[in-house]
């Protein structure tokens, strides 16, 4: 049976390289047929609304990531439901083309759950 590897995505989409980082390496697992879900959680939420400038920040936006990520195999979107509602979201403004989002209210068992927890 194959290892369950979770990335945590908890940095805002730009600022700093993880964000970004956290991305390449699930679809890095993925392109080499290993299992591997996301959880964004903390600001890492942010990373999943759309219409973002990041040009006008003079950064590359991360939407081309994010939207590789069903054809890579990773087809369900998992959000952290208490993050959403901190920083005064909902999940209608989240999305990711051609993934499910999952809101995960006890990210604690949720985690548990898998072999292998990066965190970016």
């Amino acid at each position: 049976m194959a290892k369950r590897l979770l990335a945590l995505c908890r940095q805002a989409p730009y600022g700093n390289a993880l964000a970004r980082e956290g991305l390449e390496a699930v679809l890095a697992a993925a392109a080499m047929d290993q299992a591997a879900d996301l959880l964004f959680l903390a600001d890492g939420v942010f990373q999943l609304l759309d219409g973002q400038r990041a040009e006008a920040i003079e950064q590359k936006s991360l939407r081309r990531n994010l939207r590789a990520l069903p054809m890579f195999g990773v087809e369900s979107i998992h959000v952290c439901q208490r993050s959403l509602l901190e920083r005064g979201l909902d999940a209608g403004q989240l999305q990711i083309p051609g993934a499910r989002l999952k809101l995960i209210a006890d990210t604690g068992s949720f985690i548990a759950g898998y072999d292998s927890v990066l965190s970016f």
